[in-house]
């Protein structure tokens, strides 16, 4: 059976904590990590008919992209739109998790997968980026444990730079020990000075994942009391937020825009030359129309986006450059649906729902004929 905790595991592989901006909420805000889950519900928005769709289905959690809690909860008021929604998860048993700008960064994720859909050529990252706090692991073990100890740090987010995983370095040694009364030592005796060829094995990691990858040493470590340390690291940049990339051919923008509804399925507003040529489109999902600048500066012609306020539109139309509100939904799900594939892919023992409501309904809009 599959607990909370290792879903929560998965979703830091897929989407880590790391990514996320300052101050976002992500993660567990509702439930037990030892509860068990058999059935799950993916959406893009913590709506009331999210909650239903939950109910209904049986779901013991609900996976969403924007968070269920973002001001702290003072009071838990079940007369306040959010106060309901959490009181109604509490209630049914329903676990809540949060993957908002970790997973709008992430391979794979909200960005990625509106790239792909536009038929955005080669995709690079750009614009806003988290700082990552990092530590260095230190471990010794058995120099026959090597490779079996660094299966276990990278399954456990450890080793990780850039695109290469399971990284480390290697240095060997001896270590010495005295095991006292009651010791079982796993090689040699206890009450006698025992030398051992051992390696000192050193890997980087994310902040978020030391407890986990301390578990994984014990777990994996031949020894009772393996000796370990940690060290704090300077921040790094991570993984930003947005996308960019070449179309497969120039356009203009008003033909790229008929392209993104029909691609998108929706209705959007644009902001510039309508017969400026578009070759170059950044995509930031969601409400980053503050991303433009970013855009224009990595070399892009156009940003799509979900929201563009008004003044915003109004500095673009004036600056050679052009914005695209395709809307918040639209620019989305599609990265809601990928979530909820990869997750199936990754526990495939729990059933995985998507929760895309009716046009009009909990947080999706309709246009008007």
């Amino acid at each position: 059976m599959t607990t909370l905790r290792q879903v929560l595991d998965v979703l830091e592989t897929l989407a880590p904590a790391r990514f996320a901006l300052p101050g976002d909420r992500i993660g567990l805000q509702i439930g037990d990590p030892e509860a068990t889950v058999e059935r799950a519900v993916v959406a893009l928005d913590a709506s009331m008919g999210l909650v239903e769709r939950a109910v209904e289905i049986g779901a013991q959690l609900a996976v969403c992209h924007h968070p269920v809690i973002w001001d702290p909860l003072k009071t838990l008021n079940t007369a306040d739109y959010v106060g309901a929604k959490v009181a109604s998860l509490v209630r049914r048993g329903v676990a809540f998790v949060a993957a908002h700008t970790n997973w709008d960064a992430a391979r794979g994720g909200i960005n990625d997968t509106l790239a792909s859909l536009l038929g955005l050529v080669d995709p690079g990252p750009f614009g806003s980026v988290a700082s990552e706090e990092r530590l260095k692991v230190t471990v010794f073990v058995p120099e026959d444990g090597v490779e079996t100890m660094l299966d276990a740090l990278a399954s456990a987010g450890a080793g990780e730079i850039g695109r290469y995983r399971r990284c480390g370095f290697i240095g060997s040694g001896t270590g010495t020990y005295l095991g006292g009364e009651g010791t079982h030592p796993a090689l040699g005796k206890p009450g006698r000075a025992e030398r051992v060829a051992e390696s000192r094995l050193e890997a980087v990691l994310p902040m978020a994942r030391r407890e986990s990858v301390e578990r994984a040493i014990r777990a994996a470590h031949p020894y009772e009391e393996p000796a370990l340390d940690f060290y704090r690291l300077t921040d790094l940049a991570t993984m930003p937020l947005g996308r960019i990339g070449a179309l497969p051919n120039p356009t203009t923008l008003r033909s790229f825009v008929s392209s993104v509804d029909r691609i998108l399925a929706t209705r959007s507003l644009a902001w510039g030359n309508p017969d400026a040529t578009v070759r170059t489109v950044a995509v930031c999902g969601g409400a980053a129309d503050d991303e433009w600048r970013a855009a224009k500066e990595a070399g892009a012609n156009v940003l799509v986006t979900g929201e563009v306020k008004q003044h915003v539109g109004l500095e673009v139309s004036e600056s050679d450059f052009g914005i695209v509100a395709a809307g918040h939904h639209a620019t989305e799900h599609p990265g809601c649906a990928a979530l909820r594939d990869r997750l199936a892919e990754a526990i495939p023992d729990v059933r995985w729902d998507l929760y895309a409501p009716d046009p009009g309904r909990s947080g999706r809009p309709f246009a008007g004929a």
